[in-house]
């Protein structure tokens, strides 16, 4: 028989966004615990968890390969996170998760309650999930309030706490392998743990976990949907591109452009690989070899990860304890990249420029096609010369990631004068090496294959690397490195203890302090930052600050079902000066099946290291001019365009602060029965955002300066979206959880039912300071609701569960003012207007018939739901939003565990 569920209560601090959970049977001698949230220890039996929770058999059940796929299930998960599925950017190799979609940057993710050094690259300094083992962990706690009266900044829209395992004993060896229903993404992964001694009876504790997993990536192309960019099968333009390797007359008209189709002449000649012309395609395509970007386009990354971690316990004389732990994780992506042409290269770099002024060009004129002179051997012509649509790919655009995590931490608790105390010294790093090679080092294009007039050297052959000097081809299409070091390095010392009784129990308190040094240095290689890549400028970020810390922490209970608890952090940055952060709660048990709580508290976060030092950066993205796109059509290429986007830091940023409160109850008629229901409330002041693009160019006359358009041509050419305190954003909504056991009868076993619900009623920002609020919910990944649907069956030697994950529908537009172009468009389509719900479901089954043997079969996406179809994502050629969806399909996990002893 299952044990009855202990009292429930909220956790001090947090308390109300607790969401009960099933007992454990425990011992008469009941351990005290720390749980997120709060430092006070709380009998276990008093405690039910103030956070959702995830176990590690939930963990072992879900199939996940990795972290970052168990939290992109999480319903209080929202728009923000980074996820390394899709284009590839700076911050590639990683992912992050964003509570209450309020960023990355606001989500504080802990590693066994303290904090660990973030990713090198990106500005939002987040924790990469990706470093993080899964099969390290113990379990993982989600508070989903903010926190920073307890852990400090970054903890605006909650915190997760990653606990790693410790006590183990024996040694256990794990396989797996995955496969996609289509044969594809395949995975692998294989672990072994190890550990020894019993601290209650043998005065120590040591364990080790090793492992290594893998997965191979699923490009666009593996996938119906985008099995090729020619999407007017979707009554969408045909995205395949003529510039790539076509030859085309010039004439005394071609101009800028040479658009006329009636100039081309054929595919270019003497290349590595033949290409297939198209046909039954538009005129500007048919009988032109043409370039697909789908095969550069990951719809599941490809990566290997490494990782061993250790933890010890030591009994020492005088009822102390010394603790320890080291991880290292070792992750490695790879992935092909976008290529660029001659079109986007003479669009934003003005460096293909006709120098002598001819085909109606002006003298120096911009230009988008390469010019072979009279004599070049891929020149078919003999008295003329020609130009060339071209893609420059002679050696393929890759990216790479090479991330190493360390983290090591020593510490000393035990009891004196009635206090539990506790010291550790933390030291984190975290080491990334992005490589990158397929981009032109201008200098080189424009000195020694382009002549003195701009026009292709006789000696250079395009399309065909291995006809070029190698040296000539390495300078031109050089491999970057950029090397990104963070670190975290803390002390920290805690106490707590009951001390005087008050009517309704003892009055808890908890004191703590920390110093803490944090570091960043991303350094780019010498040619990104030089701008000698015109197309891709990064520059580096160096900083440091230190922060010193004290908090205090009580509950007290007022009187026999009445419970107040209070907060306060002190913190001095040493680039940000000093702030505290004040929290209050407050529970009330009327009824022994009925509990009520809310809590009030204050928050800040100082910007980032990165969004503080790092330079002005560029990349290319890709926008809809709404000025001269209001309707979307497939011809027009305004509706579908490549951009410079500016990003970096405004200047003079100020940290952001918050306010928030809960409100909410417990419900538990029966002790197989719970219901816990919280509303929620966020205010952020002053947040530190680059505005949306969307935003920008739906209000473009509000912000001159911001949008550059050519003079002649009036399209748009750059962007800024560099960093700065935008104003305000609120949020509110609610959270609920249900939670029912029983018994089936005639012995058939035990039922578990659970149901976990996030609700966002409302997410208003201000893009711009003195703008006012506009609601978004509903609207462009914004869903209203996130629902988590569980049953879990257990009989003997079988196990068995089947979870629900629902994602609510959105509109595509970025607010109400925005008119949905596809609507209007030449073969109207109204229902991509809106990105509809997603279902899924995924199963367990597992099998213990043979002593210390496990066997277990995961199915993600039972049904093979497909993603639902969002079409802005067509301009990236995947045609769904990895925020919350993917497009792998159904997916077979088996793992096989073996206790040796």
């Amino acid at each position: 028989m299952p044990t009855p569920l202990p009292r429930l209560h909220p956790l001090a601090l947090s308390l109300l966004c607790a969401l009960p959970c099933w007992a454990q049977e425990t011992s008469t001698t009941l351990e005290r615990v720390e749980v997120t949230g709060s430092r006070i220890k709380r009998l276990e039996a008093e405690t039910a968890s103030a956070v959702q929770v995830l176990s590690r058999a939930d963990i072992q059940r879900s199939g996940a390969l990795n972290l970052s796929d168990l939290l992109r299930n999480l319903p209080a998960g929202n728009v923000g996170g980074i996820a390394t599925d899709g284009p590839v950017d700076s911050t590639f190799g990683s992912a992050g998760i964003s509570l209450r979609g309020l960023g990355v940057g606001s989500t504080l993710v802990l590693v066994n309650g303290r904090r660990v050094a973030p990713f090198g690259f990106g500005s939002a300094s987040f924790v990469d999930t990706n470093s993080i083992p899964v099969d390290a962990i113990e379990r993982i706690e989600t508070l989903l309030d903010g926190a920073s009266a307890i852990y400090g900044a970054d903890a605006i829209g909650g915190v997760v706490n990653i606990i790693l395992r410790k006590g183990f004993e024996g040694l256990v060896a794990t396989a797996g392998a995955g496969l996609s229903s289509r044969s594809d993404g395949q995975s692998a992964s294989l672990s072994l743990s190890w550990g020894k001694g019993n601290v209650a009876n043998e005065g120590y504790n040591v364990f080790v976990t090793a492992a290594h997993r893998e997965q191979d990536p699923v490009r666009a192309a593996d996938r119906w949907r985008t099995q090729n960019a020619d999407f007017r099968r979707f009554d969408m333009a045909d995205r395949r591109s003529s510039f790539y390797r076509n030859v085309y007359k010039l004439t005394p008209t071609s101009g800028t452009y040479n658009t006329d189709p009636a100039n081309f002449i054929g595919p270019l000649s003497g290349l590595d690989q033949a290409c297939t012309p198209v046909s039954g395609s538009t005129p500007a395509l048919n009988g032109r070899c043409v370039n697909d970007n789908t095969q550069a386009v990951n719809l599941v990354a490809g990566w290997e990860s490494d990782s061993l971690y250790g933890a010890g316990v030591l009994a020492l004389p005088g009822g102390l304890e010394a603790f320890a732990d080291a991880a290292l994780t070792r992750t490695v992506y790879n992935t092909r990249s976008f290529s660029y042409a001659t079109d986007s290269y003479g669009y934003y770099t003005y460096d293909l420029v006709d120098k002598l002024g001819q085909y109606g060009n002006a003298p120096g004129a911009q230009i988008t096609y390469l010019i072979l002179p009279v004599g070049h051997r891929q020149n078919p012509l003999p008295n003329a010369e020609v130009g060339v649509r071209y893609l420059f790919n002679d050696v393929p655009a890759a990216m790479g990631s090479d991330t190493l995590n360390q983290r090591y931490t020593l510490g000393l608790r035990g009891t004196a004068a009635g206090w539990d105390w506790e010291t550790a010294l933390l030291l984190s790093r975290a080491r990334t090496e992005s490589t990158v090679q397929g981009f032109l080092q201008d200098k080189v294009l424009l000195e020694e294959v382009l002549d003195a007039n701009g026009k292709v050297r006789p000696s250079f052959t395009l399309g065909n690397a291995a006809a070029n000097p190698p040296e000539l081809m390495a300078r031109l299409y050089p491999r970057m490195s950029n090397i990104g070091r963070t670190a975290t390095d803390s002390f920290d010392v805690r106490a707590s203890r009951e001390l005087w009784q008050l009517p309704g129990g003892a009055l808890a308190v908890a004191l703590g302090a920390e110093h803490r040094r944090e570091k960043v240095d991303s350094v780019p290689d010498r040619l990104f930052s030089e701008g000698a890549i015109s197309l891709w400028n990064i520059q580096g970020a160096s900083g440091s600050r230190r922060v010193t810390a004290a908090y205090a922490e009580a509950i007290a209970p007022l009187r026999k079902g009445l419970e107040l608890s209070a907060a306060t952090r002190w913190d001095d940055n040493s680039d940000f000066g000093r702030s505290s952060t004040p929290k209050f709660g407050l529970k009330w048990q009327p009824l022994q099946q009925l509990l009520l709580r809310g809590t009030w508290a204050e928050g800040f976060r100082a910007p980032t290291l990165p969004e503080q030092h790092t330079g002005v950066q560029t990349y290319y993205i890709k926008v809809r001019d709404p000025k001269r796109c209001p309707t979307f059509e497939t011809s027009n290429p305004d509706c579908d365009r490549y951009v410079v986007g500016v990003y970096g830091n405004a200047g003079d940023l100020r940290a952001e602060t918050s306010r928030s409160r809960s409100l909410g109850l417990v419900l538990q008629p029966t002790r197989d029965f719970s219901l816990a229901l919280d509303a929620y409330e966020i205010k952020r002041q002053g947040e530190v955002a680059s505005m949306s693009t969307s935003y920008l160019l739906d209000h473009e006359a509000e912000f001159p300066g911001k949008v550059e358009r050519g003079a002649a041509s009036g399209q748009i050419d750059k962007i800024y979206l560099t960093a700065t305190n935008l104003a305000m954003t609120e949020v509110r909504g609610i959270d609920a959880e249900a939670r029912f056991q029983f018994m089936l009868p005639d012995g058939l076993g035990r039922m578990n039912l659970q149901f976990t619900h996030n609700r966002l009623s409302r997410y208003a920002q201000a893009n711009a300071p003195d703008a006012p609020l506009e609601d978004t919910v509903g609207y462009y990944l914004r869903p209203k609701e996130r629902n988590r649907f569980g049953l879990a069956w257990d009989r003997g030697v079988w196990q068995f569960s089947l979870n629900w994950n629902h994602t609510g529908a959105y509109q595509l537009a970025s607010d109400s003012s925005v008119n949905c172009g596809y609507a209007t468009q030449a073969t109207p389509r109204p229902d991509y207007c809106r990105v509809k719900s997603w279902l899924t479901a995924d199963a367990y089954l597992g099998w213990r018939g043979v002593k210390d043997l496990d066997i277990g079969l995961s199915v993600r996406n039972v049904d093979d739901a497909e993603a639902p179809f969002d079409a802005d994502r067509i301009a990236y050629l995947q045609g769904f939003n990895p925020a919350y969806h993917n497009q792998l399909g159904r997916y077979f996990q088996l793992s096989v565990k073996y206790k040796f002893w």
